[in-house]
């Protein structure tokens, strides 16, 4: 009987090739521009938003400001509505329901060829068959804006970095603060040290359910900076300078599955170099820097996914090189060696700055396909494109299971959210991230809804409301979203402990005590659910110092 040997080869996740091809849209080409991903009628598609600048004659010269929303029918995307004459490029624009009606509103910022001397800022409201502008306000350029929640009342408010010119003073960098009251918003003007040619980024590094912010670009003196503020008690304090960088883009993600936020950063360094790099998050918010050694990338962009399907959070980066010829690369992320691989990909368009680059799985095949804009620098004409690419990998990626043990108490006015038991085939259960949503009648999201990095949250809510109906869905690193949890809610009576015990210190580092009613027993959990073995001491203590940092539930 003849015997036959096979020797097989198997290439690491890591080291596959990435395949894409180009779908054929009606996106117009856009110059200048930014965009954002949502899904503006529910229908569990994702949409698209892009603020820029086009060639509305075909002369080969920019002239119109063009706001553009394209509806993604499953197949490719299509025109819906604009967004007005007097739109806006050179700055951003988000998608955020501020009126938490489950409709996707539109914020934008930048200058418009009908007015290039007024920045301005708008706000579009979502009526479900198109959209009307519903505020006119100041703006700025070449800055950046992000969505979130600061202070915890489940409305979302929004922050407006960059420059404007004001009357009297000049360019003035500022980072402005718009808090949500339900009726509108109230500014904060200069509520942080802002920046032009910037990025910025609200996110929990140190996982205490308190939003903290990274920033970079050039400050009021036109010098670089890169700087971390961490959450203490609603106040963002200056934790942590790092190397001084410009004119680039920040994300985040957490790339080792270790349960902490890392950062990662495509920009220009104070001698116009390009700057790659990874910060690895401490577990207490400090970053670590972890460069990346590869040629010089400059007017990027950034995305993070998982783009190799092994569950874990990859990166892309869009811009220009050393010669000023565009280029994309891909970089994927190795648990085993803990460091980050240029991987190879075939079919993407090479578009250059200034740009921006999207991952999103617009045909919910469960794989990250590429949304990509910039200059093709290749071309004598050097057109600015606007494209999409379908990853073809066949790779088999099941959507995540949801929480199943979700827990609320209410404090006050304080709704204390937490929930176990989320999974998935490929994504480590530390770095999933969640969508929250709550309301005040069963299914509805009237109170909130928006994603969170950890397992855990809390709302401080009016205080005539005494009941809540929740869920949550799991979201692995190819941004699949699971099917939502069971629905949960807290009865109308609740108990206050605050009268009967108090636990201090606050953070603590050796032993916390209990101090009121006696205490013989307690049960003690880490932030991802696991169960600790800790006992109440005789003096009403419990030692703590074995622990690694962290926040803990008792």
């Amino acid at each position: 009987m003849k015997r036959i040997s096979i020797l097989l080869s198997l290439l690491p996740l890591s080291m596959v090739a990435q395949n894409f091809t180009e779908i054929q849209t009606s996106m117009n080409n856009f110059y200048y521009p930014a965009s954002d991903i949502g899904d503006i009628d529910n229908d569990g598609l994702q949409d698209i938003v892009v603020n820029g600048a086009i060639d509305s004659d075909g002369d080969g010269n920019v002239d119109t400001t063009y706001n553009k929303i394209y509806k993604n029918n499953g197949t490719t995307f299509i025109p819906y509505a604009d967004l007005g004459a007097d739109a806006t490029h050179l700055g951003d624009i988000k998608f955020i329901d501020y009126n938490n009606d489950g409709l996707a509103d539109i914020i934008s910022t930048g200058l418009s060829y009908m007015d290039i001397v007024n920045y301005k800022h708008y706000r579009f409201r979502n009526t479900g068959s198109g959209f009307v502008k519903e505020a006119d306000l100041s703006g700025k350029i070449y800055g950046s804006m992000e969505v979130f929640d600061f202070n915890h009342d489940g409305l979302q408010d929004y922050a407006l970095n960059g420059t404007q010119y004001i009357d009297g003073l000049g360019f003035v960098n500022k980072l402005d603060y718009y808090q949500n009251t339900g009726n509108g918003f109230q500014l904060f003007p200069g509520w942080m040290e802002g920046t032009q040619n910037s990025s910025f980024k609200m996110v929990d590094l140190n996982n205490d359910n308190l939003l903290d912010l990274v920033i970079l670009g050039y400050d009021a003196n036109s010098d670089a900076m890169f700087k971390v503020y961490l959450n203490i008690a609603g106040t963002l304090t200056l934790t942590q300078t790092l190397p001084p960088l410009a004119s680039g883009k920040l994300e985040f993600a957490d790339f080792n599955a270790d349960g902490f936020q890392d950062i990662v950063v495509s920009a220009q360094d104070e001698e116009y170099k390009g700057y790659l790099a990874v910060l690895m998050n401490d577990g207490a918010g400090h970053l670590n820097i972890q460069q990346i050694n590869t040629p010089e990338i400059s007017d990027s962009s950034l995305s993070v996914g998982d783009l190799n399907n092994d569950g874990y959070y990859d990166f892309i980066v869009s811009g220009n090189d050393e010669n000023n010829d565009a280029v994309v690369k891909v970089f994927t992320y190795n648990p085993i060696n803990q460091n980050f691989t240029e991987n190879t990909t075939t079919g993407l368009y090479n578009l250059g700055g200034p740009g921006f680059v999207h991952l999103l799985d617009y045909n919910n095949d469960h794989q990250l396909d590429v949304l990509l804009s910039g200059f093709d620098w290749a071309d004598p004409a050097m057109p600015s494109l606007t494209k999409i690419f379908k990853n073809l990998s066949s790779e088999t990626n099941v959507k995540p299971e949801p929480p199943t043990n979700l827990n609320l108490t209410k404090t006050g006015n304080r709704f204390n959210f937490s929930w176990t038991g989320a999974s998935d085939d490929k994504t480590p259960v530390n770095a999933l991230r969640y969508e929250i949503k709550v309301g005040t009648t069963p299914g509805a999201q009237n109170l909130a809804k928006y994603v969170v990095t950890t397992p855990s949250w809390f709302l401080n809510l009016d205080p005539a409301i005494q009941n809540v109906y929740w869920s949550v869905r799991s979201i692995d690193a190819s941004k699949v979203y699971s099917d939502p949890s069971t629905e949960n809610t807290l009865g109308t009576q609740s108990i206050s402990l605050e009268s009967q015990f108090s636990i201090y210190p606050n953070p603590a580092t050796e032993k916390v005590f209990i101090k009121g009613k006696k205490v013989s027993d307690v049960e003690m959990y880490s932030i991802d659910g696991r169960k600790l073995n800790v006992m109440v001491n005789n003096d009403q203590s419990i030692n703590v110092s074995h622990l690694p940092k962290g926040v803990y539930i008792i």
